[in-house]
């Protein structure tokens, strides 16, 4: 008679504390991937809860996922449509923004480190919002930067801003910046909502075609804009030098007044350049060679016509980049035949819900775990309304 085979014993989930941290802080940043960990034992809930694992859970993988973007719908109200597949995807109503107070008239402008920066030219104060916990942060713009150009029939004035921090804190900065082209000039001042005070302005020359209508592209310490949508140079602010620079848009890079030009940040991370022209898109990324001169070279090229079967008698209008993902290399393109979501790395491409209208996209990134209290910020107790 044989002794029949016994079954290898099912292996015992681990019990040591120090090695399940170790093991689950190697999970996928994932909205489902912490919360599907926490139901399996208690012990595993209480070590994927508790705020120090959380902050190096952040820390460890440095850049949270795509949850989706955002745009301003007709009621010019921020609203959310997520793009992860299920478990991940997170439901459109979760990302509200609060009822407009009487009087605001916001201008969404961007999105980054879990945080969404809005501005109210009107009267002159910016709103920072944190969709995961639905605080936000109203700051008045300094005296210095209310400018009046004193010509009442002709508005020269023009804002735009950054917001910035580390995702495993809270504290932020907003960065605000002003263009007046009537005096070729542009201003830039730094709030801190730790100190809660606005720093030292800093001033430039610029040309009088700027026009700052885009969001910006951190590329390592430097914020950056294109000084208008065909072009015409980057606006740099270097965070950490707090320098305010232009930069001419290489000459050995031809645009049209009908192209369609996006700072980016290349794999590498330097600084690049998107530019659209009709049914091309063209990926250029730079390279410092020395004295802070730069070497720019053509990257890749994406035909729109061959990628989505785009012919001149399907289009009524040319196609419009609607936003770019600096730390994905994501596209957000308007067709007449749809909005498209372009990955530059795979060319591979997403058709998004239909939209009549050509607006901004704003790509939202964050941790995100419903019911464990991941927020994009640390755990400590702290008042984030009206700095």
């Amino acid at each position: 008679m044989t002794e029949g085979r016994t079954s290898p014993a099912p292996a015992s989930l681990p019990d040591d504390e120090d090695l399940l941290r170790e093991i689950l802080l190697r999970l996928p940043p994932l909205p489902s991937s912490l919360p599907r960990a926490s139901l399996v034992s208690k012990l595993w809930r209480r070590v994927v809860s508790d705020p120090h694992f959380l902050r190096r859970f952040r820390g460890h993988h440095k850049t949270p996922p795509l949850l989706g973007f955002f745009f301003m719908d007709k009621a010019y109200v921020p609203a959310f449509t997520p793009t992860l597949p299920t478990p991940d995807r997170i439901p459109a109503g979760r990302f509200s923004f609060p009822p407009r107070r009487p009087g605001d008239c916001l201008h969404f402008f961007e999105c980054r480190h879990g945080l969404v920066l809005l501005i109210d030219n009107r009267l002159l104060k910016a709103v920072v919002w944190d969709p995961i916990n639905g605080r936000r942060c109203t700051i008045a713009f300094p005296p210095e930067m209310k400018m009046n150009d004193r010509h009442p029939h002709i508005k020269f004035d023009m804002y735009t801003g950054a917001v910035l921090r580390d995702c495993r804190m809270s504290a932020f900065k907003l960065v605000l910046v002003l263009s007046n082209t009537l005096f070729e000039l542009a201003w830039v001042c730094v709030y801190d909502s730790e100190s809660r005070k606005w720093g030292d302005i800093i001033s430039t020359v610029i040309p009088d075609s700027t026009s700052l209508a885009q969001p910006s592209v951190l590329v390592g310490s430097a914020l950056c804009w294109v000084l208008d949508l065909s072009g015409g140079g980057i606006l740099q602010f270097d965070v950490d030098r707090q320098s305010l620079t232009v930069t001419q848009m290489p000459e050995d890079i031809h645009v049209t007044d009908d192209s369609h030009v996006q700072v980016s940040r290349t794999d590498d991370g330097g600084l690049g350049l998107v530019i659209l022209s009709e049914r091309r898109i063209q990926i250029w990324g730079s390279k410092a060679i020395s004295d802070g001169a730069v070497r720019w070279a053509l990257k890749k090229t994406i035909e729109l016509d061959k990628l989505l079967s785009l012919t001149p008698s399907m289009e009524t209008r040319p196609p419009v980049m609607l936003g770019v993902d600096e730390d994905s290399s994501v596209i957000f393109l308007w067709t007449t035949v749809g909005v498209f979501m372009i990955h530059v790395e795979s060319v591979q491409f997403t058709k998004l819900p239909e939209d009549s209208c050509i607006r901004g996209y704003f790509p939202y990134k964050s941790f995100y775990s419903a019911g464990l209290g991941i927020d994009g910020g640390d755990d400590r107790a702290e008042s984030f309304d009206n700095a």
